[in-house]
């Protein structure tokens, strides 16, 4: 008797994070929220802290604005959004108080299913927070972010899964491998046991293809049990993506399995990434060959695409390698961080400055001081004590060696924007003033409005390029030619 699985999107939120360091406009989003929503998916993710981030300082999109007219036009499929530790939109706790009225601030704006991830596992800095959530109605959900390391065994992930659902209560769990390092023997071991710690909750999966395994483990994870995967649309999946829905689907199909899956609504919007992918001049996300080094370094893939964009601006290209093997080295002497947002940054730019400096932690960054003093949360394992006296003597001496205790925020932040909503509030209290200034008075949009009729502005374009005065294209059995009055003029013949 064949079994269905869930199907779960994360193209608007994981993919283009991954593939062009979350430079996804609304813009290219809207068009194509009503094929997403009949394209039977169990849930849309949209914003992680990073898409803040992204809207509010490069793409000059209004965050809270996108996630209502997201929510607005998905009748049918809830929209999932996240809590990154207990940190807002920052890196550094935050207070209780602040963290509380994020929370309200999301499930306010569209938020259906909130989900919670701390890269140490260290549970005191998100379980609160569900709690809340799940108070106000919200379905809770909560990463258990996998790891191949010493520490990271199944007994750990087992333990954590009771922890977590002794103290939040949540809804579901899902299995999230950021560097996409989980292989399907590994699965093969941990889904049962996993299955067997939450009882009758959901157990998902979300993997990237940075070494070219998440087909065969998502089949291998189906085959134990798993009741949901996490997918992107093609062209903008795989890579260091998600892997596709247009693939997974049709691996599960002919292993048997049920899907929900509108494969019509899915090819609707495929074409629209594809369209957009030529106006914008993205990438499209790749089948990814394995890559043995992945299991060392363990870099993610939004992580990847920023660092190779910082070592060209800095003219470093050629160094890539030599900092992924630090990354490597720099992760085991910390203890084995999980690589994943804040940690994988840590963990990347310390090492890249071990090999840009020549000499191994010469300059410590003020981020890997806190994490080694436990400002981001309890550790699962020592750091390295010879690499952890380097990083007392030559960090910041202003950073004191046991971390304070954030103190409440709300009513001062309140206080001082008397006559603003919580929504600008709290970008406000994360961002520089004038960033945000700039949001609202140059609120921008980063794809054309012909973005809906993606023919007619590409052939604007060309009529203002240096181009040949005819050109001529085919498909199928239309044949379609254009003349233009002189390179660079508008205007056909």
């Amino acid at each position: 008797m064949s079994r269905r699985l869930k199907i779960y999107d994360t193209t608007l939120r994981d993919g283009h994070q991954c593939l062009w360091a979350t430079r996804m406009p609304t813009s290219m989003m809207l068009p194509v929220i009503e094929a997403f929503d009949r394209a039977g998916y169990g849930a849309i993710e949209l914003m992680g802290n990073v898409h803040f981030d992204a809207c509010v300082r490069y793409l000059r999109d209004d965050p809270f604005e996108r996630m209502r007219e997201v929510k607005k036009r998905l009748v049918n499929t809830p929209m999932q959004g996240f809590i990154r530790s207990a940190c807002v939109l920052g890196f550094d706790i935050k207070p209780a108080d602040i963290n509380r009225l994020w929370v309200e601030v999301l499930l306010r704006n569209g938020t259906d299913r909130m989900l919670a991830f701390d890269g140490l596992h260290d549970f005191d800095n998100t379980a609160p927070y569900l709690k809340h959530a799940k108070e106000l109605g919200a379905y809770t959900v909560h990463w258990l972010i996998f790891s191949d390391s010493p520490v990271h065994t199944d007994e750990m992930y087992v333990a954590k899964a009771h922890e977590i659902i002794e103290r939040a209560d949540v809804d579901e769990i899902i299995i999230q491998d950021t560097s996409g390092v989980l292989t399907p023997e590994r699965a093969a071991t941990l889904v049962p046991a996993l299955k067997a710690a939450v009882g009758d909750r959901p157990l998902g999966l979300h993997s990237h293809c940075l070494v070219g395994l998440p087909q065969r483990t998502y089949l291998e994870a189906a085959k134990h049990g798993i009741d949901g995967l996490y997918t992107c649309i093609s062209p903008v999946a795989d890579g260091n993506a998600p892997p596709s829905v247009q693939t997974t689907a049709r691996n599960l199909r002919y292993a048997g399995y049920e899907l929900d899956i509108d494969d019509d609504a899915i090819e609707s919007i495929s074409r629209h990434l594809e369209a957009g992918i030529t106006l914008l001049g993205k990438p499209a996300g790749r089948p990814q060959d394995f890559d043995l080094g992945q299991f060392d370094h363990q870099i993610p893939g939004g992580v990847m695409s920023n660092l190779i964009a910082n070592l060209e601006q800095a003219g470093m290209a050629d160094q890539l390698l030599a900092v992924l093997e630090e990354c490597g080295r720099v992760r085991a002497e910390l203890g084995w961080p999980i690589m994943v947002t804040p940690f994988s940054q840590h963990v990347a730019v310390q090492a890249a400055l071990n090999v840009i400096h020549g000499e191994r932690y010469g300059v410590v960054i003020d981020e890997v001081k806190l994490y080694a003093l436990g400002y981001f949360g309890k550790l699962l394992a020592p750091v390295e004590p010879n690499v952890l006296d380097r990083i007392i003597e030559r960090g910041s001496q202003a950073i004191a060696l046991d971390p304070p205790e954030p103190e409440p925020g709300v009513a001062r932040l309140r206080e001082r924007y008397p006559d603003l909503d919580d929504e600008e509030r709290m970008l406000r209290y994360s961002f520089p003033e004038d960033v945000i200034d700039d949001l609202y008075a140059h609120p921008g949009d980063a794809l054309p409005s012909t973005m809906s009729v993606p023919f007619l502005h590409l052939m604007d374009r060309l009529r203002d390029q240096n181009i040949p005065n005819r050109i001529a294209a085919g498909s199928g059995d239309i044949d379609v030619e254009l003349g233009f009055h002189g390179a660079g003029q508008k205007g056909a013949a």
